[in-house]
């Protein structure tokens, strides 16, 4: 996909890695016309470097910021960096996991864009991974959600590096913020942020109430239990609602809501 502006002097590209989990492929954003934050740049693969070019465009790079350290979104940060001539920006389990140097951020820090009228607001959103950081671009209030929160669908969360616990308390925490638009990681811009938020919460909150359903009814083990709260599901995803499932018995357990004898792992 070619590069296309969004307004607020953000422009995003598409990386050519569609799938089931990375729906249409990796976001990554340009925020800012002239000094810029290059946010996400995405799996390491052929033409990869040149899209990014596309989207940088005459901007100056200040910094190359990543949400999370998994590969498609962080893959070709150090290329980036190089080809930029900026250093990375994220968080310090981001740089540890990368095995890279960079700006450590967490909560309360900021990164400007442009002349400084505008600038990103970074918030630790862990439970997708716990590593997750999400960007805020004020004063427009435009949310970058990298995983946690998708344009499509819902977000992954498998443990032991997600956290249901954590998850939703970062659901809970974006909420307040009251963004005006979310940009995620994968699939399309949303402008009705605060509904999709509160969505994305009531969708945790019914998988938890049909899991512990399908426990009052008698079922004994992952298995069973996904197979009740999954009946259908598409190619390629029963790993993944398997690991959903593990991440809401975990967060059942944390709070003594497991039946006698059944672990966290999903076995009687």
């Amino acid at each position: 996909m070619a590069a296309g502006e969004l307004g607020e002097g953000v422009g995003v590209v598409v990386a050519d890695n569609p799938g089931p989990l990375t729906l249409d492929g990796t976001r990554c954003y340009r925020i800012g016309a002239r000094r810029a934050v290059l946010l996400d740049p995405g799996p390491d693969r052929a033409g990869g470097m040149d899209r990014l070019l596309e989207l940088v465009g005459e901007a100056d790079v200040e910094w190359v910021g990543l949400t999370h350290a998994h590969h498609d979104h962080a893959a070709l940060a150090p290329r980036a960096a190089e080809e930029f001539g900026a250093p990375l920006a994220a968080s310090p389990q981001t740089l540890a996991r990368l095995g890279l140097e960079g700006r450590p951020l967490g909560d309360g820090d900021r990164l400007e864009v442009d002349d400084g009228s505008a600038y990103l607001d970074v918030l630790e959103t862990p439970g997708h991974s716990a590593d997750s950081l999400s960007f805020c671009l004020q004063p427009a209030r435009w949310l970058f959600t990298g995983d946690t929160v998708l344009g499509e669908g819902s977000t992954l969360v498998a443990p032991p590096d997600g956290e249901m616990s954590s998850y939703l308390a970062s659901l809970s925490r974006l909420i307040s913020l009251r963004p005006e638009r979310i940009l995620p990681g994968h699939g399309p811009p949303v402008a009705e942020a605060g509904t999709l938020l509160e969505a994305y919460r009531n969708h945790r909150l019914e998988r938890e109430r049909q899991i512990r359903d399908a426990l009052e009814a008698g079922a004994g083990s992952l298995d069973a239990i996904r197979r009740r709260v999954y009946p259908e599901l598409e190619a390629g995803l029963a790993s993944a609602a398997e690991a959903s499932v593990r991440a809401h018995l975990a967060h059942l357990a944390e709070r003594g809501l497991l039946p006698p004898g059944f672990d966290a792992g999903g076995e009687l």
